[in-house]
């Protein structure tokens, strides 16, 4: 009884590979690749296996990302390079985004003492929701709302706190600024590249 002999399986080239990692790449099905080229669905998805390590390995860099600007807002940036002495547009990119993980992260101090800022907002809330109610029981019995000087201290003091917590939110906004716009000047000073 004679023994079937397997098909030889092809082996693929340098130039095939890269064909086939493009054509996968526009859509052609692993079984289509594997019926033009000769080989197993298996050796198609090895070869494209093998291509994502390389580009990983080799850090070659596949992806790009697109962004709309207006003309003002390219204008700026490349100013902004130039002060920098940054060569080319997608360096910059290339920085922001590989400090990314450092330089969008949540201020935990900024969210505490707006923590405590919300709170004081709402015992002034509190306090003014009193007060009307004390003059709207007042009007509705028909007596002389009890709005003395001591209620009048009371508002007072209220609008300047609410005033004060204003002050606060945006001397807090404007450090939280200035500390962004100093890991920025630091990232694209070349002070934290990332991988290259």
């Amino acid at each position: 009884m004679a023994r079937s002999r397997a098909k030889p399986v092809n082996r693929l080239s340098q130039e095939q590979r890269f064909a086939i990692v493009r054509k996968r790449g526009q859509g052609v099905p692993v079984a289509d690749l594997a019926r033009e080229f000769g080989v197993t669905p298996r050796t198609i998805y090895y070869t494209l296996q093998t291509d994502r390590s390389r580009q990983i390995d080799g850090r070659v860099r596949s992806e790009v990302v697109n962004v709309r600007l207006t003309a003002q807002e390219l204008s700026r940036f490349d100013a902004v390079l130039a002060r920098r002495e940054i060569a080319s547009r997608a360096e910059a990119l290339r920085r922001l985004i590989h400090a990314a993980s450092d330089l969008f992260v949540p201020d935990d101090d900024l969210a505490f003492e707006m923590r405590g800022l919300s709170a004081a907002l709402n015992r002034a809330g509190n306090n003014v929701n009193q007060i009307a109610q004390r003059l709207n029981e007042a009007k509705r019995r028909g007596k002389t709302p009890p709005y003395g000087d001591g209620a009048h201290a009371q508002v007072r003091a209220l609008g300047t706190m609410v005033f004060d917590i204003a002050d606060q939110v945006q001397e807090m906004a404007e450090r939280r600024r200035g500390a962004l716009s100093a890991e920025v000047v630091r990232v694209l000073e070349g002070a934290s590249d990332g991988p290259e």
